[in-house]
């Protein structure tokens, strides 16, 4: 339902071919920072709602809020972003409810270079949250939650996600 996951890969990759040669700047380097605010919509058709095995035309609408900070010293990136909205879906072929969901998608990452650049260490969580109400009082809640770390010594030694969808 998020369209910007792509913003954060290439963020990260420039943050971790930039972090991997950091160390060698100037003591004392005030981080580098930048945040983007911005509003979305997508709609498409090939994908069937929560809980509903059907097609389902589908509109997606929300805010948002994407904010990092480069610390040049250290080859450290961290970057959080939220994003927020709601949908619309409408089953193709006419049967079925129609949908009206609220979402919220969360991601925060850590990564820096330790062990003179040679190894990025990375911190990341994920969150999705979506509530939806259909027409006919059915509701569909999905909540998503994912983290790892890649230690010091280039080893995840964090790994988990939950996943809960309740259909009533």
């Amino acid at each position: 339902m998020v369209p910007r996951k792509t913003t954060l890969a290439a963020l990260l990759g420039a943050a971790a071919i930039t972090g991997a040669g950091a160390g060698t700047a100037s003591a004392g380097s005030p981080p580098i920072t930048g945040t983007e605010v911005s509003r979305f919509e997508e709609s498409f058709s090939d994908e069937p709602f929560m809980c509903q095995d059907e097609l389902y035309a589908q509109t997606v609408s929300g805010h948002s809020l994407l904010h990092f900070a480069y610390f040049p010293d250290t080859g450290a990136m961290h970057l959080h972003q939220d994003d927020h909205g709601k949908a619309v879906a409408v089953p193709l072929d006419g049967t079925g409810p129609t949908y009206t969901a609220n979402f919220w998608f969360s991601d925060t990452e850590v990564i820096r270079a330790v062990k003179r650049g040679e190894v990025l260490v990375e911190q990341d969580t994920d969150f999705n949250h979506v509530v939806g109400r259909g027409s006919d009082g059915s509701r569909a809640f999905f909540d998503f939650h994912a983290h790892f770390t890649v230690n010091a010594n280039g080893e995840t030694s964090v790994k988990f996600s939950t996943t809960r969808m309740v259909c009533t």
